[in-house]
């Protein structure tokens, strides 16, 4: 008979990762608003985050203003055209510009 032991581990583990050595085009889970978004490289811009998070059913538009969580309760802008590194559960907001001036 087979041991139960072996099943012991709940979701396998996704600490773990590598599952292909790693690369450039290892795609990359990050949060927005809240929601789960895929981007396929860890090189960004604010505008490339904001499509993919449409392109992935999140509410939002392209004229929303994009920041980064950074932990402690401090938040850091994300310009369209602004290159960034993303990492697996980085959280992005994206709010609407309310300039009405």
């Amino acid at each position: 008979m087979a041991s139960n032991e072996e099943n012991d581990h709940p979701g396998g583990n996704p600490g773990h990762g590598g599952d292909h050595g790693g690369g450039p085009d290892k795609p990359v889970s990050l949060f927005v608003n809240e929601k789960p978004v895929t981007v396929e490289d860890k090189k960004q811009s604010g505008l490339s985050i904001k499509q993919a998070a449409i392109a992935q059913h999140v509410p939002i538009q392209l004229d929303f203003v994009l920041s980064i969580e950074r932990g402690g309760g401090k938040t850091e802008l994300i310009g369209d055209d602004q290159k960034i590194t993303v990492h697996d559960g980085d959280r992005f907001l994206a709010i609407p510009n309310d300039d009405n001036s």
